[in-house]
């Protein structure tokens, strides 16, 4: 067999191979949601364990971004649940009571004396999209350079992670109601066309210059129309004005949130792209992968793309061992902070005070949840609950097959060479790692009361709940 079939062979299995020659991964669901996030442009990701880590490119240079734009001006007819909900996501409380006056809506042209509310939806609606790092023109960063300099990939990858993001789909959003009232059922349709025409103009004043407008004034008046708006996902401007009292500053409003809107930097992430570090230029061109090594499993030399893969996979394990050992480490600090809590505002000589004997807290993520003040105390937060909290994240790091016998053996060797999967002791670390947690301690901790307690004494003034009593 000729060296260039042999060539064509490799190519054909790593075309069938994917997993083999690691390559970008799109994000677009709730992990890159939480606004306590920040997704940036060359920002280190590692993705199982859903964490951003440093900023490792330098002088981002972006690609020019494209942008897709939606206007909306429609009614909203009370009796369609869906544009009821469409409203409700965005914050704009609009039922079918305040549509209605607090009445049963009445027959159709029907005049009664209870004002009758009428509702219209405007919305802009902008994707940002294309808004990626240019690598032939973004180097990595001088310090993240120098630990692949040192050969010092395993601090590299836990500072960087074992991706980084290439590029970000933003969305931005500017929601408005338009309310007015009438002494009829029936919709003023020809009030609406006025109103979506002067809009949709994008004009400055336009008041009082014809009788179109002046009536339209009139209207709005008589009507009672008010304006509620809310905006997502906008950019800083200074002087930017977004507040509307009537049509002309409605339409600045949109005018100052559409140009908002344009900054590819802006907007709620709604996608990511992000690609592992081995893929980028420079990363390969700092890093020696190209040393000839023996691969352990077959003996002969080590392909390129064997290393690649081999480099990716240990770097996400250690990622992951890592961020698991912090988490312990933070429940346990947690825990620890959380006892300190209870025993300065609800407990005298080591016990719940006995005004707070029938207190419960109240669980932060599910607000419906709650607990027993004492159960929280006896059950969870004793003396030896925290401290096997510590021994756990001991014997998980630091025992016999541990965290840090794994790592060991990972370096040892050598981190584009082995890969963990061929290690036991890293093998066998798997099944630990998803252990991790601690729902009572995350959910209750810091502690706050249910409900406010008056502790009544004779000697005492009351006192509110979240407070020790005075000198207990």
């Amino acid at each position: 067999m000729n060296l260039r079939l042999k060539v064509l062979i490799t190519i054909f299995l790593v075309s069938l191979c994917p997993a083999l020659v690691a390559g970008p991964t799109i994000i677009r669901d709730e992990r890159i949601t939480d606004l306590a996030l920040t997704p940036t442009l060359g920002r280190g990701y590692t993705i199982v364990t859903n964490t951003f880590q440093s900023k490792c490119l330098d002088n981002i240079v972006i690609t020019d971004p494209s942008f897709d734009f939606q206007y909306k001006f429609e009614s909203l007819d009370v009796t369609k649940a869906s544009q009821l909900a469409t409203a409700a996501k965005y914050g704009l409380e609009v039922s079918l009571q305040a549509a209605t006056g607090g009445a049963a809506p009445p027959t159709p042209e029907t005049t009664t004396n209870v004002e009758r509310k009428h509702h219209i939806y405007v919305e802009i609606n902008m994707d940002t999209y294309y808004a990626s790092v240019d690598e032939a023109q973004t180097s990595m960063s001088s310090s993240a350079a120098q630990l692949l300099t040192n050969n010092d990939i395993p601090g590299f990858f836990s500072s960087c992670g074992s991706y980084y993001v290439r590029s970000l789909g933003r969305n931005a959003k500017f929601v408005s109601i338009f309310t007015y009232t009438t002494k009829t059922d029936a919709r003023d349709s020809a009030f609406e066309s006025d109103l979506k025409s002067s809009i949709m103009k994008f004009g400055e004043g336009g008041g009082e210059d014809s009788g179109g407008s002046s009536n339209l004034l009139s209207l709005s008046g008589e009507y009672k129309l008010t304006i509620v708006s809310r905006a997502y996902g906008l950019g800083i401007r200074e002087n930017a004005e977004l507040i509307s009292s009537d049509i002309d500053s409605f339409k600045a409003a949109i005018k100052e949130a559409f140009q908002s809107m344009q900054n590819p930097m802006t907007g709620k992430v709604t996608t990511m792209e992000i690609v592992p570090w081995v893929e980028n230029t420079d990363f390969q061109n700092l890093i020696q992968l190209e040393e000839a090594v023996i691969d352990p499993v077959t003996q002969r030399t080590m392909l390129l793309y064997k290393k690649k893969q081999v480099l990716n996979e240990n770097a996400e394990y250690l990622a992951e061992i890592e961020r698991a050992d912090r988490n312990m480490m933070n429940i346990y600090y947690k825990s620890m902070i959380c006892k300190q809590t209870v025993q300065a505002n609800w407990m005298k000589e080591g016990k719940v005070h006995p005004d707070f004997k029938d207190a419960e807290i109240a669980n932060n993520k599910f607000p419906r949840d709650k607990i027993k003040l004492e159960t929280l105390v006896t059950e969870h937060l004793s003396d030896a609950k925290v401290a096997a909290l510590l021994d756990a994240e001991e014997k998980f790091m630091y025992g016999s097959g541990g965290g840090n016998e794994c790592i060991n053996e990972m370096l040892k060797s050598g981190m584009f060479i082995k890969s963990y999967r061929d290690i036991d002791v890293c093998k066998n670390l798997r099944g630990k790692l998803s252990a991790v947690g601690n729902n009572v301690i995350d959910n209750y901790c810091m502690p706050k009361l249910v409900t406010e307690f008056v502790i009544e004494a004779a000697d005492q003034p009351s006192q509110e709940a979240n407070k020790a009593p005075a000198n207990p």
